[in-house]
């Protein structure tokens, strides 16, 4: 026998069936509460949302540390389906962001697809979190119908909740993946651009499977070429469906050093 580490998210999926035998467990509900609730006796937040009675919203996060860098992580933030354009989202993150700064933090993190534009909007436009980190296939392969044949890429989204990124001006220049040129260009200048994405990577991955891994795949290679070469996520047009992308030597205040491998 030999005991291991883990680090595949896909090989992490076997400790499920481990779990269901040793406890004798049939639902996995029962697990996610209790590990839940173990978080948050040891530090982190639980929030729910309530509406006259009914939790409409939830949020839990814990402590983490990366690095040399401790900080909030929030895994999980959502709003029941009826109530998703309500800005209730936007209501828990807050709710976070004073809660964490009353315990001392200084930085929120917390992963999300950059080619969802309802997250985007959230994350990088309304809250002001920036990103430059970008993980392929973070939580392994799903088997859901909606996520079957298509890694679940992230970027690591950063809330430095004690200060605010200066939006600046709105880029001229707007790309898409295909625009390689333009993009060396810009690049190779450290101009300020815009990347547009999807207006619905859901609809896409729901009715074209194949057209939204091909839009995965080159998408992938577009962000870590900007993030390699020192871009960061921050600001989304949401008339345009586009990241503000900035180098960071042209941003104010400067960022903090990165904290997460670029990838």
């Amino acid at each position: 026998m030999e005991i291991v580490p883990v680090e595949d998210p896909d090989e992490i999926g076997e400790i499920v069936p481990v779990i269901r035998s040793a406890w004798g467990m049939t639902e996995m509900a029962q697990i996610v509460k209790d590990t839940v609730a173990a978080m948050r006796f040891h530090g982190g937040l639980v929030l729910l949302a309530k509406d006259k009675g009914q939790s409409i919203g939830m949020s839990f996060s814990f402590p983490a540390r990366f690095g040399n860098h401790s900080y909030l992580y929030s895994h999980m933030t959502g709003v029941i389906q009826d109530r998703k354009y309500a800005g209730i989202g936007q209501q828990l993150k807050l709710r976070q962001k004073e809660w964490a700064i009353k315990q001392g933090y200084d930085l929120i993190c917390w992963t999300f697809d950059p080619l969802m534009a309802l997250n985007a909007n959230l994350n990088i436009g309304k809250l002001g979190g920036i990103a430059r980190s970008y993980i392929p296939n973070f939580y392994g392969n799903m088997d859901d119908s909606l996520n079957r044949g298509n890694p679940t890429d992230r970027v690591v989204c950063e809330w430095w909740i004690k200060e605010k990124q200066s939006p600046g001006t709105v880029p001229e220049d707007i790309i898409s993946p295909g625009d390689e040129e333009r993009m060396i260009s810009l690049i190779d200048s450290k101009s300020p651009f815009l990347l547009r994405i999807p207006d619905d990577f859901l609809k896409i991955k729901r009715e074209a499977p194949e057209k939204a891994l091909n839009l995965r795949i080159n998408y992938r290679e577009t962000f870590r070429k900007i993030f390699r070469s020192g871009y960061v996520l921050t600001g989304f047009q949401r008339q345009d469906c586009a990241y503000t992308v900035r180098h960071n030597t042209e941003m104010a205040p400067p960022p903090h050093e990165g904290i997460f491998p670029v990838r």
